[in-house]
């Protein structure tokens, strides 16, 4: 009979869902739950935003000058269709030619700053040259201190090298000097160098040691690193506007359709438009929220 108690007991408390709340002060309960409460009022926003934006693709363009923040009275879904015959520009790019390059710019450039700055900070922190020491607190300058009136003398060097309206573009990325080089030195400070020596006496050599034995464990923070500068590249449009004029983006396309439509009058696709394009970076956000959102376990030898 005390064995059935205890057994109900320890279930009780295993499905108590406010067991953590009854080991915090009074006062920390309260701050989580305004915290939750906040957060929870943000995303809310951003589902009302994009449920209005469905709403509006779903009507007419009248409709939405009209009452803008009505319910359909006729649900046009073909309008959706419609996105990829009617989004195009002046120099002739339409729907498919602006997915093609903004999955090119936003895969291959994030990808190659990615694993450049990854290999960089890797570099510096396991192996001592000189300067080696002085690239931590140049970036720290570098991200800290605005750098305006630059555009102009960024275009000139890359119209010299040929990366203005040049695939060749995404080349620019690679310079390993970048916020995220912050997050990838602190990593491999942490990650224990016995790793490398097991591999050395193995034979391995320094290449195959980062390859193979190092840059492996830093997946998951490469992985998450990655996800964010993809969600921020894919979205943007000032960079591919400025550097990129006849090899537009889709957010490119939208931004120009919409100084359009004061001889279009299409609001309904331009807002289907922006629904498609947001689709790839909801699903992947949904797929890998935990992975972006998570900390990151340094791994380690135990001695």
């Amino acid at each position: 009979m005390k064995q059935q108690v205890a057994t109900q007991n320890r279930l009780r408390w295993h499905f108590d869902p406010f067991k953590n709340f009854r080991r915090k002060a009074p006062m920390e309960v309260i701050i989580h739950i305004a915290v939750a409460i906040l957060f929870m009022a943000v995303a809310l926003s951003y589902l009302y935003i994009f449920f209005w934006a469905v709403m509006a693709a779903v009507r007419t363009h009248t409709e939405i000058v009209m009452e803008p923040f009505a319910l359909p009275v006729e649900w046009h879904w073909e309008h959706f269709a419609e996105v990829f015959e009617k989004l195009t520009l002046s120099n002739g790019a339409d729907f498919w030619d602006m997915l093609f390059n903004s999955l090119y710019f936003s895969v291959c450039a994030v990808g190659l700053q990615q694993f450049t700055t990854v290999t960089f900070a890797y570099c510096c922190t396991k192996y001592k040259f000189p300067g080696s020491s002085l690239v931590y607190p140049i970036i720290i300058v570098m991200i800290t201190l605005p750098l305006y009136g630059t555009s102009g003398a960024m275009y000139e060097v890359l119209k010299a090298f040929g990366m203005i309206d040049s695939y060749t573009h995404i080349f620019v990325s690679a310079s390993g000097f970048s916020a995220t080089y912050l997050y990838y030195a602190a990593y491999f400070k942490n990650l224990s160098w016995t790793y490398a020596e097991a591999a050395m006496i193995d034979g391995a050599n320094d290449f195959q040691i980062y390859l193979k034995v190092m840059f492996p464990q830093a997946l998951p923070i490469f992985s998450a690193l990655y996800l964010t500068g993809w969600l921020g590249v894919w979205n943007s449009y000032d960079s591919a506007l400025i550097y990129l004029p006849n090899l537009p983006t889709l957010p490119v396309g939208i931004y120009q359709f919409n100084t359009e439509m004061i001889y279009r009058a299409r609001l309904d696709i331009l807002f289907a438009a922006c629904v498609i394009i947001s689709i790839p970076a909801i699903i992947l956000f949904v797929a890998f929220n935990k992975l972006i959102t998570s900390n990151v376990s340094l791994g380690g030898i135990k001695g």
